[in-house]
């Protein structure tokens, strides 16, 4: 018998399907003495949910989502940041990720991703913040004509506070995330929060993501 619970809240873009499907996969393992390597594990989410993301993965990679494959792997790791994270639509549910139909990129756009590509990988290679946030908050305003996020402009407006490198989303669901230096401090941080609850949306906590953040015991 294998049971399941997971306390990563559904349709947020959070990634609690994968989680499942990977715990599952790990759990079974384990039972059967049959070590897995994470390419087979991500080929296995794959299979069984048509798209997985890569938290089987503990680098950065470039991963294919519908594919189960590892495009590119990225040393270096990722740079320090202070997120706040935030569910923008609180009380409606979520997203569901399955009617959301696949991208049709224009020339023009793909070009920009490949762009953001060489980029991301030098802000790992370089641990890069201030670089690797611009990529994410321009990959957040592309994706706005695919799943427009509520409030986006607001948000998008916050990340010229003091400290706020940039802002990231789920590309297919609610939650964002305010990039702080975390040089600037908890505090930058966390004085955040009242504009973002003015804008009827909820927070979700302050972690600190990237190096150190296992030193720091978050």
């Amino acid at each position: 018998m294998l049971t399941v619970d997971c306390p990563v809240p559904a349709g947020l873009g959070l990634g609690s399907s994968t989680s499942d499907v990977v715990a599952a996969i790990r759990a079974v393992c384990d039972a059967h003495g049959v070590p897995m390597d994470s390419r087979r594990v991500a080929r296995l989410a794959v299979a069984a949910e048509g798209a997985s993301d890569p938290i089987m993965f503990e680098e950065g990679v470039l991963f294919a989502p519908r594919r189960g494959r590892v495009l590119q792997r990225w040393a270096g790791g990722l740079p320090a940041f202070l997120v706040v994270s935030i569910d923008t639509d609180p009380g409606r549910g979520g997203v569901d990720t399955l009617s959301i139909p696949v991208p049709q990129y224009t020339a023009a756009e793909l070009d920009q991703y490949e762009e953001l590509i060489l980029r991301a990988r030098m802000a790992f290679r370089e641990h890069d913040a201030v670089a690797l946030a611009a990529v994410a908050t321009r990959s957040a305003e592309l994706n706005q004509r695919f799943l427009p996020m509520r409030g986006f402009a607001q948000l998008l407006a916050l990340t010229r506070r003091p400290g706020c490198l940039g802002l990231q989303i789920s590309h297919s669901g609610t939650v964002a995330g305010l990039l702080f230096d975390p040089a600037s401090g908890q505090e930058a941080a966390c004085g955040v929060q009242p504009a973002v609850e003015a804008l009827g949306m909820r927070c979700l906590g302050v972690f600190r993501a990237g190096r150190g953040s296992e030193a720091a015991g978050v």
